[in-house]
């Protein structure tokens, strides 16, 4: 100790007031780093006192993933962590992997998977006991509420193809894996529910979601899937749910992934069959696709869908076709928040010679043939109207978002990462023609693109230059928008 300095003596009181206000303080701060800041951060504070210690560890692992690690086969290091008292208390949310992610430089296709092929051949007939074991670790994290389920985005569709270049992703390996996490959740409520089980304030699974879930019906892996013990128990605690619809990819077409089977059935069965399941409780509901949906070819106008409790509602890359295709959306009254992630208005959709009457159930109400070409039709569908009706219909609403900037990396957005803007992509043209997608984007200017159209009968190619829907609509879709955010006192960013 220095010349001259000296200890001072302290009082080493605290009432039990200013200890209170000091944990939730304590807890507060740890809290906010926990959400603001990385990793790093919580692990340091643990390091403060003992206090910050257990709060700083609580927040660590409130969220911990069951991930693929070529050097780790037995998924041990995973085994360890849920097996921890300090994690099995902490855990309140799951990420379950089904496969490695591709690397930093895989395309969006899904190229670049690691897999054993031997481990993924016996996985398509549900038979990996090391993975199995390791989804069956979540029945041990009592205080769990939500499950995330992880796909990669490349799949193949139904129609089989033959050998392809690219690894992707099967239907059947996606779906063993959707069940035996639902057989570790259900094993979980088993275990709540035993009367003399020491477990009774195991808390229910209430969050699910599955990114890059594929199109297809989950009847093409069990005709009885939607009806089983296992599908109701799980879904009948549900009330929020998360999907990302994931399709049919390859980069280096054509190959007319458009008219595939899956195409026509997912986006029916999701508005029929799938959704109506969790009716009954769901407050919050969240549908993406990785590309737009809603018209064609397959068509979802929501019509029979009633979720009586349904407070919060994102969609994203909805497509409006059709002047009654809102209407299920402004139905549900309850509703307290309604984003439109990358939702957009088709003005103008081609067809190839015959699409129409091969697909046969493509609705073309409220829609005009084109002058000049037969295949070609309009929509005067206007954003104005949507903004008009969604704030006369929907009372009840506080929090409004909007946004159409096109994402490198599409995801899962809560309220808080989307904007609200009015943008001139927020109309877009479609031609079944035009490959690997045919829906064409707008140009920031509104300027839409389109593809050189045969005419029917030879000759020259028809083009529509200057075709600019945002700028025709500009003032009404801008007057109502900004009515629109004014009523629940959304600041424009």
């Amino acid at each position: 100790m220095g010349r001259g300095m000296k200890v001072i003596p302290t009082r080493s009181w605290t009432s039990s007031s200013s200890v209170s206000k000091n944990n939730h303080l304590i807890h507060t701060g740890v809290r906010h780093l926990g959400a603001a800041v990385k990793q790093e951060a919580l692990l340091n504070a643990r390091l403060v006192c003992r206090q910050w210690d257990a709060l700083a560890t609580k927040h660590l692992f409130r969220r911990i993933a069951l991930m693929h690690n070529s050097n780790d086969p037995t998924f041990a290091k995973w085994n360890q962590i849920v097996s921890s008292p300090i994690v099995q208390s902490a855990a309140g949310e799951v990420e379950i992997y089904s496969i490695r992610p591709p690397g930093i430089h895989a395309s969006c296709g899904g190229y670049g998977l690691e897999r054993d092929d031997d481990i993924w051949e016996r996985w398509g007939d549900g038979e990996w006991p090391e993975f199995l074991s390791a989804i069956n670790g979540i029945a041990g994290l009592p205080n769990l509420g939500a499950v995330k389920i992880v796909f990669s985005q490349g799949c193949e569709g139904s129609d089989e193809k033959g050998d392809r270049w690219e690894i992707v992703e099967n239907f059947w390996t996606r779906m063993h894996t959707i069940e035996n996490v639902f057989i570790a959740i259900l094993q979980r409520k088993a275990l709540a529910s035993a009367k003399d089980s020491s477990r009774s304030g195991i808390t229910p699974i209430t969050s699910l979601t599955i990114e890059n879930l594929q199109n297809r019906r989950f009847e093409d892996f069990d005709d009885d899937f939607l009806s089983t013990d296992i599908f109701r128990s799980v879904v009948e605690d549900i009330t929020e749910l998360r999907l990302q619809v994931t399709h049919e990819y390859t980069e280096y077409g054509p190959d007319y992934d458009i008219y595939m089977r899956e195409r026509h059935e997912f986006e029916p069965w999701l508005q029929k069959e799938l959704l109506p399941c969790f009716a009954s409780r769901l407050t919050s509901l969240h549908i993406s696709f990785l590309e737009n949906w809603g018209v064609a070819p397959g068509y979802f106008d929501g019509k029979g869908l009633h979720f009586p409790n349904l407070k919060s509602l994102t969609l994203g890359e909805y497509v409006v076709g059709h002047h009654d295709q809102f209407e299920w959306v402004l139905a549900h009254t309850t509703l307290e928040t309604l984003c439109l992630d990358r939702c957009v208005i088709v003005s103008y959709l081609h067809y190839n010679d015959d699409d129409i009457r091969r697909w046969g159930n493509i609705p073309t109400h409220d829609w005009k043939k084109v002058s000049g070409d037969e295949r070609l039709y309009s929509f005067s569908g206007t954003w104005e109207q949507v903004f008009d009706r969604i704030r006369v219909g929907l009372h009840n609403l506080v929090q409004f978002r909007m946004r159409n900037v096109v994402d490198q990396h599409s995801k899962l957005r809560t309220p808080d990462e989307l904007g609200c803007r009015l943008t001139a992509e927020r109309y877009v043209t479609f031609s079944s023609g035009i490959c690997p997608s045919p829906w064409l984007e707008t140009k920031p200017d509104g300027t839409m693109e389109w593809p050189e159209l045969p005419r029917e009968n030879g000759g020259d190619y028809l083009k529509y230059p200057g075709v600019n829907r945002a700028k025709e609509t500009q003032e009404g879709d801008m007057k109502a928008f900004k009515e629109r955010v004014s009523a629940v006192k959304i600041e424009l960013r």
